[in-house]
């Protein structure tokens, strides 16, 4: 494929592909304004009257940079536009996102991605080309609203990656790891953000007496729940008639939304309730009981106590996070062998879901491969004398060290939020596409794998 930059670009490849799309030159704008920016091309066709249909989003990027960047742009272009599809492409690879404009909560889902060939050209053009377009239209015309969930099943036959999940089921992981400093929380926040964003319900719940993941959600626990009479964890964990209904508090972001269980401080000093409290390992568990959700987080402290034991024994899967570093390793050992002691007192044990790496420093390559050698050797002998299989997860979910997240967590929100990106200069925003694409791999795997050992 021809390469170059951004205009070379439109004018070997687009415009081709346009014409081969069966598209004339009066079905698209070039430039148009959306939102806040200028996407490089906007498919429409003519509804009753004169009213216009946004099928397709097109964004051009230069195919002189390393790695495909513009996904947070494209997706803010596509909820501006309500367009059925988005693609990001810059000669070399692409990206198609598709979602359905009349489904509320919106929600955008990456439905293909890889080498820009004559084979996924030919896969595009069933879905792309202007006849899926007017028979898309002519439906809606009828009022056949129907149509999207034929116009997935296309999608679904044609592309690797599923759209939903065939049944629909839940998970409840905690996300799990007493050495400190590992980003556990960050982890926890932006994952949830991430299955948000392919349109499951998420609940967050912060088990951890230090409050990160609440004030990591821009909830103040003293504000917004002590002083607004609200209730929190605690009240969830120790007041039998307290309900989850009761302690849910919801953040919104204008394109994502997430539910959280706030904690307190006051959880630290609750200990010795907890351990008075008969059957009080298993009070979690009661209360998430025919809970709505698809996906639930728990963030519990790093170390092993009472609430820790709640967290577990509700769970059906625990996701470990780790870090490429001498100390993380080593403990990792530890976690696993501390993580199986718990296993005789549970009916259902949560299972080891994997090794999740964060703050991953992809400049160190010697490093990197010699930290991955000693925790396989660490994994191989955890197997031998406790009978304890785990795996460390795909190098695809690994999520590098960037700033940006930083910035994000300083800004108290998930790095999937359309008013974060707005607000970060263009190197920031180029990283967070790069985290973005990390934590939908890592949500994808875990949905895959979790979902079908579940059910």
């Amino acid at each position: 494929m021809p390469r170059g930059n951004e205009a070379e670009i439109e004018q070997k490849i687009i415009l081709p592909l346009l014409k081969v799309w069966g598209y004339a030159s009066s079905d698209y704008w070039s430039k148009p304004k959306l939102g806040n920016g200028y996407p490089d091309f906007l498919i429409c066709l003519p509804l009753a009257g004169d009213r216009s249909f946004n099928y397709l989003v097109i964004e051009v990027k230069s195919s002189n940079e390393s790695r495909l960047r513009g996904q947070q742009q494209l997706r803010g272009y596509m909820r501006a536009a309500q367009a059925v599809f988005g693609l990001l492409i810059n000669g070399k690879d692409y990206q198609l996102f598709y979602q359905n404009p009349l489904k509320k909560p919106l929600c955008q889902l990456k439905c293909a991605a890889g080498q820009l060939d004559r084979k996924s050209i030919q896969t595009l053009t069933k879905v792309l080309h202007r006849n899926a377009a007017e028979m898309l239209v002519s439906r809606l015309t009828q009022g056949q609203l129907k149509i999207y969930h034929h116009l997935e099943k296309v999608l679904q036959k044609n592309y690797a990656f599923p759209l939903t999940h065939p049944q629909r089921t839940s998970m409840i992981i905690t996300v799990f790891n007493h050495k400190g400093g590992v980003g556990k929380t960050t982890l926890t926040l932006n994952l949830g953000a991430a299955f948000a964003a392919t349109g499951k319900r998420v609940l967050l719940i912060d088990i951890d007496p230090q409050s990160n993941l609440t004030i990591g959600l821009g909830i103040d626990p003293l504000k917004d729940i002590e002083d607004q009479g609200r209730k929190d964890i605690a009240h969830l964990l120790l007041e039998p008639k307290v309900t989850l209904e009761e302690v849910v508090y919801q953040k919104r972001w204008d394109n994502l939304c997430l539910d959280v269980v706030p904690s307190h401080i006051r959880l630290a000093d609750q200990e010795a309730d907890l351990i008075r409290t008969i059957d009080i390992d298993r009070v979690l568990q009661r209360k998430l009981k025919n809970h709505p959700y698809d996906v639930i987080l728990i963030d519990p402290p790093p170390a092993f106590g009472k609430v820790n034991a709640i967290a577990l024994m509700a769970s059906h899967g625990v996701l470990v996070p780790i870090q490429f570093a001498p100390y993380p390793i080593r403990a990792i050992e530890y976690v696993l062998a501390r993580l199986e002691a718990f296993r005789p007192v549970m009916d259902n044990p949560p299972r080891l879901l994997g090794i999740a790496v964060n703050m991953y420093d992809q400049r160190n390559s010697a490093v990197n491969a010699q930290m991955q050698q000693r925790l396989q050797g660490i994994l191989e002998k955890v197997a031998r004398e406790y009978a304890v299989v785990c795996h460390l997860l795909p190098e695809n979910t690994w999520i590098p060290k960037r700033a940006a997240i930083e910035r994000a967590t300083d800004l108290q929100q998930p790095i999937f939020s359309r008013n974060l990106y707005r607000e970060l200069p263009r190197a920031d925003q180029e990283s967070i596409d790069e985290l973005a694409t990390t934590f939908e791999n890592l949500a994808r795997h875990l949905s895959t794998e979790t979902f079908a050992q579940h059910e």
